[in-house]
């Protein structure tokens, strides 16, 4: 396997995010959210990876690749850059990494 896996909290965490862009209202940012939702992973896939595997570009492009099949599935929107832009700063003393989904899909019709 490569690095592109993402384990099964980033996975979880995007089809909450899918959820709360699909659904018409706010709805609380926790596992409350997911509880009507059944999300089968297989064991070992890129989705669900063992503990001794790579998972560097799950967060950033697997994840992302995860919401834009659900978008796509339900009719939504089309995929977007299909990557997160990653922003790093600070100095020798601190750093900050943040993730940040990227590009603007287009409505489906």
């Amino acid at each position: 396997m490569g690095n592109c896996n993402a384990p099964k909290s980033i996975t979880k965490s995007a089809v909450m995010y899918c959820l709360r862009c699909m659904v018409g209202y706010d709805i609380p940012l926790n596992q409350g959210c997911l509880t009507p939702i059944q999300i089968k992973l297989t064991p070992g896939s890129i989705l669900n990876p063992n503990d001794n595997v790579a998972v560097v570009g799950g967060n950033v492009q697997t994840s992302q690749r995860v919401v834009d099949v659900i978008l796509k599935a339900f009719g939504v929107a089309a995929s977007s850059q299909g990557c997160m832009n990653n922003i790093t700063f600070g100095d020798q003393t601190w750093g900050y990494y943040e993730t940040v989904g990227g590009g603007a899909g287009a409505v489906c019709s």
